[in-house]
């Protein structure tokens, strides 16, 4: 009797779940319809960009017409077309109309920031018939939208994107710094450290540290002992002198990341070991700096 009553609960049980789940389904695809028809009807932008930002939150659970996405980066509203640029997954296979969406947003938007956004989405497809925008996009003006053409180019053609990079390093600031650091970095020789050197004194405080982990993994891949000490003394002679405690912290946590990331090379070269931690223990002395105090140890 007792297995017969507890049958019949989980029976009971179960259809009362599978009721509950399927009456959440129906709600959530109710509410789902009813934003997509919010988004078609609206002319209020701010409606228009709730109904996107629920429609992009449900993605993967309830279904909606895919042709929203590609309407929505055509709305007249820059915020709607931000927030899709930002948050949509882009990652799976693109729709042809919505890669034709993003490729005129590239060329042709007014807003240099979607125009970026759209390049940075198109770099990560790898799509060689983009090459021609890439190219053009790296020998733009703007930092922000160079920097992002240069990138799609370097995933095309490496070379070509290395040519480019040392071409546009005379003139370059900004986040177009960053990305000829980094194809320096991939492709580049020794005499390319100059440029990064340079931009690293020419950056202020905290907007030094994404070029330094780079110039950090340069040196690493270029495993020559006297030019990695060389460039140690140059990144920390330039962190001292912002006398920024908190700057520096995050230096020696640079330099024991790369000592982590270079632990097979280092190995080999014990006396590039000890002066990388005599770095980091003379980092850690450094703090007093902030305090005002006088510096009785001199330069590193």
């Amino acid at each position: 009797m007792k297995n017969q009553n507890s049958l019949k609960s989980e029976r009971y049980s179960s259809r009362h779940t599978r009721g509950f789940i399927t009456m959440l389904t129906n709600e959530g695809q109710d509410t789902t319809d009813k934003f997509v028809n919010q988004f078609y009807t609206s002319k209020n932008y701010q409606e228009r960009l709730e109904a996107i930002k629920y429609i992009i939150s449900i993605t993967g659970k309830y279904s909606f017409p895919e042709q929203i996405i590609a309407d929505a980066l055509k709305d007249c509203c820059s915020q709607v077309k931000v927030y899709i640029l930002k948050h949509c997954d882009f990652s799976e296979t693109i729709d042809p109309q919505i890669k034709e969406c993003l490729t005129n947003i590239a060329k042709n938007d007014e807003k240099l920031q979607l125009r970026t956004l759209a390049l940075e989405i198109l770099s990560e497809l790898n799509d060689p018939e983009h090459y021609d925008l890439f190219f053009s996009s790296s020998l733009l003006k703007g930092s922000k939208e160079s920097s992002a053409g240069l990138i799609g180019l370097f995933k095309l053609d490496k070379e070509k994107a290395y040519q480019m990079a040392k071409f546009r390093a005379n003139s370059s600031s900004g986040d177009l710094d960053i990305a000829i650091a980094e194809i320096f970095q991939n492709r580049g020789d020794i005499n390319d450290l100059a440029f990064i050197k340079q931009r690293l004194k020419a950056r202020n405080k905290f907007n030094k540290i994404e070029l330094i982990r780079i110039y950090l993994n340069f040196l690493g891949r270029i495993e020559i002992d006297s030019i990695i000490r060389a460039n140690i003394l140059c990144i920390s002679e330039d962190i001292l002198s912002t006398s920024n405690r908190e700057l520096i912290q995050l230096l020696i946590m640079e330099l024991h990341l790369f000592i982590s990331n270079y632990q097979e090379y280092l190995d080999k070269n014990k006396e590039l070991t000890k002066y990388l931690n005599k770095t980091i223990d003379i980092l850690l002395e450094k703090n007093y700096l902030n305090k005002g105090q006088n510096d009785p140890f001199g330069p590193i």
